[in-house]
């Protein structure tokens, strides 16, 4: 009889390698999904917010086409370092001084609160003469005695907001500015 040999086994040693391996890039590809899902999300709710507070600036557009001289403004700063729509400006929250729309949020996808507009009164910005005719007009600014007093500058802050619980105050404000000249009769 041969005496008993001592059998070595590679295989188990191998497996288990090769397990080890194809484990780490299972894991890794679940990290890299998950990832990637959070950044498609956070596109998706940019895109969202972003046609949202565009439309809503079409409509503060539109009130103040239809009706500048009803329409709710804030007057222009003088020496004022905070802009007056500014995110944390009080005027989103005073509604003689923005445009709110009671609704709003039911009708824009992912709102959470009614959307609103500050409307700033940035007539004094126009650069005289800016008279059709040549004609000078008496102006409400000081220093722009050429001004027509028929022209109009409107600057137009929109905001959403949106539910964002991974930050402090639970929403997530997206703001879009533009400016309207009118030349009314």
């Amino acid at each position: 009889m041969a005496p008993a040999q001592r059998m070595m086994g590679v295989v188990l040693p191998v497996v288990l390698v090769v397990l080890t391996i194809l484990t780490g890039l299972v894991v890794t590809q679940i990290r890299r999904t998950a990832v990637d899902e959070r950044l498609a999300a956070n596109t998706r709710e940019s895109v969202q917010l972003d046609s949202s507070v565009q439309t809503v600036l079409r409509w503060c557009e539109a009130r103040i086409t239809l009706a500048p001289q009803t329409t709710a403004q804030v007057p222009a700063p003088t020496t004022s370092v905070y802009p007056p729509w500014g995110p944390a400006s009080a005027n989103w929250t005073i509604t003689a001084n923005s445009l709110d729309f009671s609704g709003g949020a039911g009708l824009l996808p992912g709102l959470n609160a009614d959307p609103s507009c500050v409307i700033e009164n940035a007539t004094c910005e126009l650069a005289p003469p800016i008279s059709p005719t040549g004609q000078s007009g008496t102006s409400a600014c000081a220093g722009n005695g050429e001004l027509d007093a028929r022209w109009r500058k409107f600057r137009i802050t929109a905001r959403v907001a949106t539910p964002a619980p991974d930050m402090i105050g639970g929403n997530r404000f997206t703001f879009a500015q533009s400016e309207l000249r009118l030349f009314i009769e």
